[in-house]
């Protein structure tokens, strides 16, 4: 035997002579393999694309599918460019949010409004607080406001079309804001800006605990496409309990919703 100073040492291996018979059961065993991991990607190619081809239609059929929406009657009003208020459009039962702070020129539609107080309560509960900042918007006030951006584009210096053109982009022509409606209320960890909202603990809160006081996040980036806004994780809709914990456990925006319970139920109301 050669010294092992001089070289490496190789320990001899034995290797067990396989029957044919155990040949064909390893290349049985390698061929399922392969076809389980392939069936596993195409199923996963498959879902992703789904998701990501359309989450309206998508998320729709598969609520639709895991549960019938045939004993839901009405459904909460979506407003929008398609979809407009009337100037003279005024919710019953308008409640000041004045228990809460900065609550006392926020005014939200009664059920919502004691929804929305029941939600801070239990927030502040958990140790935390939020504030309301915008609540009811009159079609007079919208105006306004798109007024107000336009004349603000027109003092940076730009045209009377282009501020026009601009301010639309930025701010809902009257009719077409569903905080007209008094179900809607934006929020904020202070008084002063609905900025960085996303980021903080009030909003992951918000995210696993808002649909149990019937309000939802009401614009989403997974949902654009759907609603047509841009991402607000500051504005809370109120849409009732139950309304909301579908929403949530079907992964649905609103106008998704409205589809579904349509689909299940024709007959079924748009609520005043």
């Amino acid at each position: 035997m050669a010294g092992r100073g001089t070289g490496k040492y190789y320990a001899p291996v034995y290797r067990a002579k396989k029957s044919p018979a155990a040949l064909r059961r390893i290349k049985l065993f390698k061929r399922c393999g392969i076809l389980a991991a392939a069936v596993a990607v195409a199923a996963f190619s498959i879902a992703a694309f789904q998701i990501n081809k359309d989450d309206s239609e998508s998320f729709v059929t598969v609520a639709a599918s895991e549960q019938s929406l045939a004993e839901v009657n009405s459904y909460p009003r979506v407003v929008n460019k398609d979809a407009p208020l009337p100037a003279d459009y005024v919710p019953d039962n308008l409640m000041s949010l004045g228990t809460l702070p900065n609550g006392e020129n926020v005014l939200l539609r009664a059920d919502a409004a004691e929804a929305f107080i029941g939600m801070c309560e239990a927030m502040s509960a958990d140790g935390l607080g939020i504030v309301p900042v915008k609540g009811y918007i009159s079609y007079d006030d919208q105006k306004n406001e798109l007024d107000a951006a336009a004349d603000r584009l027109i003092a940076e210096g730009a045209s009377a079309k282009e501020a026009k053109e601009r301010a639309a982009a930025e701010v809902s022509a009257p009719g077409e804001d569903e905080a007209q409606l008094g179900t809607t209320v934006e929020i904020s960890t202070d008084a002063n800006s609905v900025d960085g909202f996303a980021l903080t603990d009030q909003y992951q809160w918000i995210c696993r605990n808002a649909h149990k006081h019937g309000f939802v996040i009401r614009y989403t980036a997974q949902k654009k496409k759907a609603t047509g806004m841009k991402d607000m994780p500051w504005r809370l809709r109120y849409v009732g309990k139950d309304a909301a914990e579908v929403m949530v456990s079907s992964n649905m925006c609103l106008e998704e919703y409205v589809r579904a319970v349509k689909a299940d139920n024709p007959k079924a109301a748009e609520e005043a």
